[in-house]
């Protein structure tokens, strides 16, 4: 199993993964958003937003948060059992513009998250960088592993739209885009013997991942408070303008 040839990581790769191609809707699909759950779960994948979090969750007895980019609900249920084990309410709401990805959310946490839970959760159609909330509507913006998928402009609107709708700010949780993380996800996901979707987009996703002066870059772009950059184990970054005294 020997690594092609090790890419140019200066910049970021514009290259799309097939899973933004949304005529994919078949068996395809449903593995790799499988896949995706359980490199999440190995990865570490919750603990940079949990890290950001946290603190909100043990001082607030009740919180409103949109999850732009829900994708298929994995970070939705670990939001909704996070809350309750710190004993604050999760109001949640997760957006995704790919109608079949809506659906395979909804199932997932039909299935994972138990009913007082999942009646606080709902999941809908919608474009991150046209937001149908209104100003301050919700209370954090969230997006995880989900702003890699733009670029330029198109990035830029995604945090402005997240800002404007959340009333203490927003959280994002991407990539590092480093040699060992390219590395890694390349042999990780066929040692693991994952989908090809997922064999494919995982060292993509990675070239498309940040370095610590794009984000910022991005951030003056979008004009976000007080934006704060940091680094998380494992080649993960968090861009948060979070004021829960706002």
């Amino acid at each position: 199993m020997a690594v092609p040839l090790l890419p140019d990581l200066s910049s970021r790769l514009e290259t799309e993964e097939w899973m933004d191609d949304f005529s994919i809707a078949d068996a395809r699909l449903t593995r790799a958003l499988r896949d995706l759950r359980r490199i999440n779960r190995l990865l570490g994948g919750y603990r940079a937003t949990d890290r950001a979090l946290d603190p909100a969750l043990r001082h607030h007895d009740r919180l409103r948060l949109l999850d732009v980019g829900c994708g298929s609900g994995d970070h939705l249920v670990h939001l909704a059992r996070r809350g309750e084990r710190f004993g604050c309410t999760l109001d949640l709401i997760g957006v995704d513009a790919n109608p079949v990805t809506v659906g395979h959310a909804r199932a997932h946490l039909d299935q994972h998250l138990p009913p007082h839970l999942r009646n606080r959760v709902r999941v809908e159609i919608g474009d991150a960088q046209a937001l149908s909330h209104d100003a301050g509507a919700v209370d954090i913006a969230h997006a995880a592993l989900f702003l890699h998928h733009f670029h330029g402009p198109s990035a830029v609107r995604v945090l402005s739209e997240m800002q404007r709708v959340a009333r203490h700010g927003l959280l994002v949780n991407d990539l590092h885009r480093h040699l060992l993380a390219y590395v890694g996800i390349w042999g990780l996901s066929r040692a693991l013997g994952l989908a090809p979707m997922v064999q494919h987009d995982g060292p993509v996703s990675v070239r498309r991942g940040f370095r610590r002066a794009d984000l910022h870059t991005l951030a003056r772009g979008a004009r976000l408070p007080a934006p704060t950059v940091r680094w998380h184990w494992a080649f993960r970054w968090t861009l948060s303008t979070l004021d829960l005294d706002a």
